[in-house]
């Protein structure tokens, strides 16, 4: 038995923001999820940073917290951001219509945004479609939403707050109110009291609330993305017309990500992308980008939005939901859902603020000021970091750029495990030793082990040997890792084909018949 002064549910992009926020305010917080970090939706979106302009028209509200939001966060959090700009182009005639609402709507809601010629769009992306019609410059960009969830809390780490992951949660009600948690792990349980229960499980918002004895309608909306091995934009690229499916491309490290599409579906739980999501996505993305329809697809995913509210999937609006369900009977538990992640920060100062007023706590919000642990300070060299870990000067530049400051603390132990993200030795014990990484699949997160062109095919061999040599997991703990992260790399096979199919499963026969892997998976089952 623990008690804290707030335990928080859900290890997203908010509940960690919510985490950051209460334990600089001095409250004494506990972070619960059944997962990792970022397990859900904040890790399987397209890594976009709002610039607020896809909402100016549909959810003008929404666009200006967007746009507020994406200036913090370029201070704050800057190690997790690529600061690529965006072009919101038009592929036909009709959409043009849209072009004036648009620029009345960016200027309205603080977008900052400039009109260009095609000339000049072709000249900054000239893989773009030679046929556009017109072109807008707008302040979008690329960021890592694991290593943001990370760094928020590293950040509460360092002022006092606990995690735990991999662990089952549900509310402790009694006389109508929520005294805290029991949690489940590894078949024992434990109780863990608390003044405030903060749910921030997003999609499962509705199912947690339900848990307490409360009602609340929240909406589950899959997203699905698609991941193609090549980069071609600096850019990210977006269909000028309203809110649609397949009408933007983000860079993303090596990478380009495709989405979305918008479907609501009855549970969260263990969606999968289907085939004819990816061809439409592809199809549509094809008319801004030709490229893309001659481009490998290395991965698909999707992940449940937590929309709330009447309409459709694009036109609902994508603000927050804070409720203190007091206002329903329950004392004690307050719900945060909704939202981007853009606006996550905005959304746990608004949660922090109303937990700190039911405690009595009057100390301010300080993270729109006080940056990120990885932004604070100036970051080590790249030159420096190439002579540390002995690695080349891609290699160095990339993990400076991924890490900031926090590049510093890592151990100096040498070598380059994966070419294709250039992910070193050091990244990989770090995560585990620092990072809070239990697994192979966690580590992926942190540091984009198995994100690049061969898709773990190359290295994840390498990375388990790590595990062995210099984390003294056993063999078969380092195997049973590798055949998880296999697992969720093959879960892709039913909507590729041709040679794309072909390639997969030749990967997969190898791995099974040279390494045993699906012998130990069975087993490990």
């Amino acid at each position: 038995m623990s008690k804290f002064d707030v335990i928080i549910i859900g290890g997203g992009v908010v509940g960690s923001g919510v985490l950051r926020d209460l334990s600089l305010r001095g409250v004494h917080t506990l972070l619960v999820d059944r997962g990792d970090l970022a397990s859900e939706a904040t890790g399987k979106n397209h890594g976009l940073l709002h610039s607020g302009a896809r909402y100016v028209v549909s959810d003008p509200e929404s666009a200006l917290e967007c746009a507020e939001e994406n200036i913090i966060l370029k201070k704050i959090a800057k190690h997790t951001i690529e600061d690529t700009g965006g072009l919101f182009v038009a592929t036909e005639e009709r959409n043009l219509e849209y072009l004036d609402p648009f620029l009345k709507g960016c200027s309205k809601c603080k977008v900052e945004n400039k009109e260009i010629t095609v000339e000049e769009a072709l000249e900054r992306e000239p893989f773009l479609n030679p046929n556009i019609k017109a072109a807008v410059w707008v302040n979008d960009a690329s960021i890592d939403p694991f290593l943001l969830v990370v760094s928020n809390v590293l950040s509460a780490l360092r002022n006092g707050a606990e995690v735990l992951t991999y662990t089952s949660v549900k509310p402790i009600v009694e006389n109508g109110a929520v005294l805290g948690v029991e949690t489940f792990r590894n078949g024992k349980s434990e109780k863990h009291f608390s003044e405030i229960v903060v749910n921030a499980t997003g999609a499962w918002a509705g199912k947690v609330a339900e848990q307490a004895g409360v009602k609340l309608e929240i909406r589950p909306n899959k997203g699905t993305l698609v991941v193609l091995n090549n980069r071609v934009t600096n850019h990210v690229i977006n269909n000028l017309r309203p809110p649609s499916d397949g009408d933007i491309i983000v860079p993303h490290y090596s990478t380009m990500i495709l989405g979305t599409t918008s479907t609501y579906v009855e549970k969260p739980d263990g969606i999968l992308p289907e085939k004819e999501e990816i061809k439409k996505i592809v199809r549509e993305c094809e008319k801004m980008l030709p490229i893309v329809a001659d481009s490998r697809i290395i991965r698909a995913f999707c992940g449940a939005r937590p929309l709330f509210g009447k309409g459709s999937g694009r036109v609902v609006t994508r603000g927050m939901l804070l409720v203190d369900h007091k206002v329903d009977g329950v004392e004690g538990f307050v719900t945060i859902t909704g939202g981007k992640l853009t606006t996550y920060r905005l959304m746990a100062e608004k949660a922090s603020d109303l937990v700190c007023e039911k405690l009595g706590v009057r100390a301010k919000c300080r993270t729109a000021e006080e940056p990120l642990p990885g932004s604070e300070g100036t970051p080590p060299s790249a030159e420096e970091i190439q002579n540390r870990f002995q690695v080349n000067t891609l290699t160095s530049n990339e993990i400076v750029n991924k890490y900031g400051t926090i590049s510093s603390e890592m151990p100096q132990k040498p070598g380059l495990i994966c070419e294709c993200s250039l992910v070193s030795r050091a990244e990989i014990i770090h995560s585990f030793e620092k990072l809070l990484a239990k697994n192979l699949r966690d580590v992926k997160k942190r540091t984009r082990l198995g994100m690049g062109t061969c898709q773990g095919q190359f290295c994840i061999h390498r990375a388990a040997e790590v595990m062995v040599e210099d984390l003294n997991f056993s063999a078969k703990e380092a195997l049973n890792s590798l055949a998880e992260f296999l697992d969720e790399q093959w879960k892709i096979a039913h909507i590729l084909e041709g040679d794309q199919l072909r390639q997969l499963m030749f990967a997969r026969v190898m791995f099974e018949i040279v390494g045993n892997i699906r012998h130990r998976s069975e087993k490990r089952d």
